[in-house]
């Protein structure tokens, strides 16, 4: 077949990118093309992201992906989730989107549950209640700005806010729509109860889709701007990490675990039906959508933010630390007896990391590591910890034993990680791909496109593409034996 060329525009919460995916039938060939800085701006009355530079940088890549001659078949859009922008009737931009990390929502949490009780929101939507999501900021909107209910005609989430300025099509993507709190768990539809318990306009709203659409040739006057020839803007799998558990090649039918790891960490379990008891509400467990409108049943846990701030903490101190260092000195201990609950509040401000992970261990008589290598093994060990925990809370909640772990994105690229995550759980560990978003991006876009035609084609695509590597667990490990130590005197995930 003739050489396809796919866009993928792969947004996180710290840095944007527009990735190329060349196809041939058999292979994909991924690289980045154009890489930007993604961060939020303090203006007088919150943090909002600046959607107008990152919209203008995106268009910067697709002009530099344009430059080879290859045609370019389609484009998609995948972000985090819970962020969205107001349009008004005219279908502009009423002002920036708020960031998930302004703190307006904190001031009406006492009003918003008095409204709907945690355990009621959870039954009907599936979602963990929390400060960040789109349920809460919307109704905080409308406690602040009242009017919205009034000048406001339509509400997108990121990646439909970026696909509509790509085609001028409004849309609502399920996998983002599914982490909003304001989808029904097993209708997989807007949720009535919510939207008049809590006084949000439903026409904000358009129809859900599912399964990847194309909604229109990219917009006449960006092409023009740039140059280049019409292409199809494709909403595909909106949530990133949607995308990534889709680029997942899973080894066999057996039950499998998967793990994103990056500076935050999902650990999960695809399922075919949602899991919405007090047991799973109790566990911090979540159910997020998946492209084919399965569920993805996990927790967002500390990933290698802590090691990131450590780095930076040593940087500051005039210590460069690269993280292959890290690893080796940690790879080094092989006596610790200290873990920390890696997802206690303290540890998500930035700054000052090596002192709190040293006070937290003071704090719960574990012994205080002195040395680079030691607090660094604290920490991953810590992290392994909570992986196991959740795995065995979701096998626990769903009644499936995993028999294996899959792990992908940036963090595989620590061998140490991985390794003691297979160790801890003594389960078989898979990692691979790494750049899953963009993949599982790219992916979505070709079955929206009929270019492949189900999941296992696109696996068996994924494992013909990129390179796998497996981690056996060290029978009669010592960590093992220590989780047991480690559960006992941590409260990980309450």
């Amino acid at each position: 077949m003739t050489l396809m060329k796919l866009l993928a525009i792969d947004l996180g919460a710290s840095s944007g990118r527009v990735m190329q995916a060349i196809y041939n039938g058999h292979s994909i060939q991924l690289s980045e093309v154009h890489r930007f800085k993604n961060e939020p701006m303090n203006v007088n009355d919150g943090l909002y992201w600046n959607i107008l530079h990152l919209f203008g940088e995106i268009k910067i890549g697709i002009k530099k992906a344009s430059a080879d001659g290859i045609p370019i078949r389609s484009i998609s859009v995948d972000t985090w989730g819970v962020d969205y922008a107001y349009l008004d009737q005219n279908g502009d931009l009423l002002y920036q989107p708020h960031c998930y990390r302004d703190n307006r929502m904190g001031q009406y949490e006492e009003t918003f549950y008095k409204k709907i009780s945690k355990e009621a929101l959870f039954d009907e939507t599936g979602v963990q209640p929390a400060c960040i999501n789109t349920v809460l900021q919307i109704f905080a909107d409308l406690q602040e700005k009242p009017h919205l209910a009034r000048v406001a005609e339509r509400v997108l989430f990121m990646p439909d806010l970026i696909n509509y300025l790509l085609s001028g099509v409004l849309s609502s993507e399920y996998t983002i729509a599914s982490s909003s709190g304001l989808l029904n768990i097993n209708s997989q539809t807007w949720s009535d109860c919510v939207f008049e318990t809590l006084g949000i306009p439903k026409k904000w709203f358009g129809e859900v889709i599912q399964g990847g659409k194309v909604l229109r040739s990219l917009s006449p006057r960006i092409t023009q701007e740039l140059k280049i020839e019409p292409f199809d803007v494709i909403a595909g799998a909106g949530h990133d990490t949607a995308a990534a558990v889709l680029a997942i090649p899973y080894a066999s039918e057996q039950p499998t675990a998967f793990i994103s790891c990056g500076t935050w960490s999902l650990v999960g379990l695809e399922s075919q039906n949602p899991v919405t008891s007090q047991e799973a509400l109790a566990a911090n467990l979540t159910n997020e959508g998946c492209f084919d409108g399965r569920y993805r049943i996990l927790k967002n846990t500390t990933g290698l933010w802590i090691i990131q701030e450590l780095q930076r903490d040593w940087r500051l101190q005039g210590e460069d630390v690269s993280f292959a260092e890290m690893v080796n000195l940690a790879r080094n201990v092989t006596n610790n007896r200290s873990w920390i609950n890696p997802n206690d509040a303290i540890f998500a401000a930035p700054g000052d990391m090596e002192a709190k992970v040293k006070e937290r261990c003071h704090m719960t008589n574990h012994p205080v590591p002195q040395s680079k290598g030691e607090v660094v093994r604290v920490v991953l060990e810590s992290l392994v910890f909570a992986y196991r925990q959740t795995v065995e809370q979701i096998e626990s909640l769903t009644g499936q034993k995993i028999e294996q772990i899959h792990m992908v994105g940036g963090g595989i690229q620590n061998e140490l990680l991985c390794q003691l995550t297979a160790d801890v759980s003594q389960k078989p560990v898979l990692t691979g791909p790494i750049e899953a978003s963009a993949l599982g991006n790219i992916l979505a876009q070709l079955l929206t496109l009929g270019e492949i035609k189900d999941r296992q084609t696109a696996q068996k695509l994924i494992k013909d593409s990129e390179k796998t590597k497996q981690y056996h667990p060290q029978e009669d490990s010592d960590l093992a034996r220590s989780y047991q130590k480690f559960q006992a005197s941590m409260k990980v995930g309450s």
